[in-house]
């Protein structure tokens, strides 16, 4: 014999069912990563010639933060490419650069400030020696924040292609360099062995 529930009955059951789901997906096991602080990283796609800034948040500049004047420069990286494996004759070498200035909170990854890349193409220099060099120019709004050093935190992606394969890469991080005063151009030179 079955047992019918009355309309009211079911609807209850229906709803202390619910109420159970969302509790369990509210429990501390579950929301243990909403408690954790952020943190930045950086990935590279060498197939679409990017590097990708991971866990980074801009601080957004209000109506009210309009009157604060703009920090201009421009960054030029050198990446010296010592091309030691053996590629083929036709390889091309593309290099990727993400710029990240301004007041970088790296324990919470807010970023007060901006988010620049550029990618291009290396040149040959000698048989096993290239040079890629970019160029970002730069203009942001950077926002006072105590709980973070300003500055520019820059990694740069190489990657060896070959007919559209990515052959080999590697992907670095130079940490934060000081942000210099406005108006200026900040240079820097890197080596990289594939």
């Amino acid at each position: 014999m079955e047992m019918i529930m009355p309309f009211p009955l079911r609807l209850l059951v229906l709803l202390c069912a619910m109420l159970a789901g969302v509790a369990f997906a509210q429990s501390p096991a579950n929301s243990a990563a909403s408690k954790t602080k952020g943190h930045i990283s950086f990935s590279y796609d060498a197939q679409h010639d990017q590097v990708i800034p991971n866990g980074v948040q801009l601080r957004p500049a209000a109506i009210s933060d309009i009157s604060i004047t703009p920090t201009t420069g421009t960054v030029v990286v050198t990446i010296n490419i010592h091309a030691v494996s053996h590629f083929k004759r036709d390889t091309s070498y593309h290099c990727a650069l993400t710029v990240l200035g301004g007041e970088l909170d790296t324990t919470n990854a807010i970023v007060s400030g901006g988010i620049d890349t550029a990618a291009g193409l290396a040149k040959r220099n000698g048989s096993d020696s290239l040079s890629c060099t970019l160029t970002i120019p730069y203009e942001w709004t950077i926002l006072p924040d105590p709980a973070a050093t300003r500055g520019a935190a820059l990694a740069f992606g190489v990657a060896a292609m070959d007919e559209g394969t990515v052959v080999r890469s590697t992907l670095q991080v130079d940490g934060v360099e000081p942000l210099p005063p406005n108006g200026t151009t900040s240079t820097f030179a890197f080596n990289v062995t594939l």
